[in-house]
């Protein structure tokens, strides 16, 4: 059942939704500004939940996005155990929601508007988990535009499993791209839903599979691979393998692979394609950007004329 709201029953409410929060709480609003209220009251104990799931969504401002939320309130809510924040640059909606009810309205999540500001909003009291009605229609259309816009940072909490539960063990940050965004030079987008909502220490993490190239360079005792001078014809380095110096390219010492350069630093296969393609090296986990060429990112070839990039090992320092 859905209900109309406004005055202070409207601002209550979103009061209530965001403190009382147990597993999810959605905050989508184009301008974010946060007062002492905002986080002593209703935010500060959610830094002690890591159950809860925290999805911000703001926009606007593309030439300046620190007009919609300040490098201060961003980072208030880059310290959260498990939150998502989603840049949407076309926003103009305004949605708040956890497990229990949501509200759709006019009001943006900004101390100014809370206290001098005629707003409206519907409320919806229904299980999105199951159930109909207006609010699961605005949850998963929410869904649907936070998978399709800017993914800016993410930071997932860390269990072990044990007999009867689980034992937090604290939270790592995924992904954070807030510095491009101020800057304004957000790369490719990432989706929101390609990230894991928690992890456990004792269980392997949902990795890509290997190709078997991949899986057999594991295996190869690689020797450093220096090239001092541009060099245009392959160089036979081992039985059924080349390596291709491109024109445009100079290896800057030994090449491996990303599983190995990951190995360095303790990171996985898919946290090394991460910071290459955040860092504009490549375009995806098989092509290899111009910028990766001219820092000395190459293609390695087995006999059957199969392909997969190798790195400078000094690149293991971005991880």
């Amino acid at each position: 059942m859905a209900n109309f709201i406004t005055g202070n029953q409207l601002t209550e409410e979103v009061y209530d939704v965001i403190h009382k929060a147990k597993k999810h709480l959605l905050i989508v609003s184009p301008y974010i500004k946060l007062d002492d209220y905002f986080k002593e009251e209703l935010f500060e104990n959610h830094k002690k939940n890591s159950e809860l799931h925290i999805i911000i969504g703001f926009g606007k401002n593309e030439k300046n996005p620190q007009r919609s939320l300040k490098k201060e309130d961003l980072n208030y809510f880059k310290d959260f155990p498990n939150v998502s924040i989603i840049y949407i640059p076309k926003l103009h909606a305004k949605y708040y929601a956890n497990e229990k009810k949501g509200i759709i309205t006019s009001i943006n999540l900004y101390d100014y508007s809370f206290k001098n500001n005629v707003e409206f909003g519907v409320i919806s009291e229904t299980s999105r988990f199951g159930g109909s009605g207006i609010d699961k229609e605005a949850w998963d259309a929410t869904m649907n535009i936070l998978g399709d816009n800017h993914t800016v940072y993410i930071r997932r909490p860390n269990y072990k499993k044990k007999f009867l539960g689980k034992d937090y063990l604290g939270s790592e940050t995924n992904l954070d791209l807030t510095d491009e965004l101020l800057s304004g030079n957000l790369p490719t987008k990432r989706c929101v839903f390609d990230f894991m909502n928690e992890t456990y220490v004792n269980e392997e993490k949902a990795t890509e599979r290997l190709s078997r190239e991949e899986f057999d360079l594991q295996k190869i005792s690689e020797e450093p691979i220096l090239v001092e001078t541009v060099i245009a014809a392959p160089i036979v380095i081992e039985p059924n393998l080349k390596e291709q110096i491109l024109p445009q390219g100079k290896a800057l010492g030994k090449l491996i692979s990303a599983t190995n350069l990951g190995k360095i630093k303790g990171k996985s296969f898919n946290d090394v394609i991460e910071t290459m393609v955040s860092n504009n090296y490549i375009v995806d986990k098989s092509v290899i950007s111009e910028e990766g060429l001219n820092i000395g990112l190459n293609y390695r070839e087995n006999a059957k004329g199969t392909k997969w990039i190798v790195y400078p090992e000094s690149l293991a320092e971005l991880l």
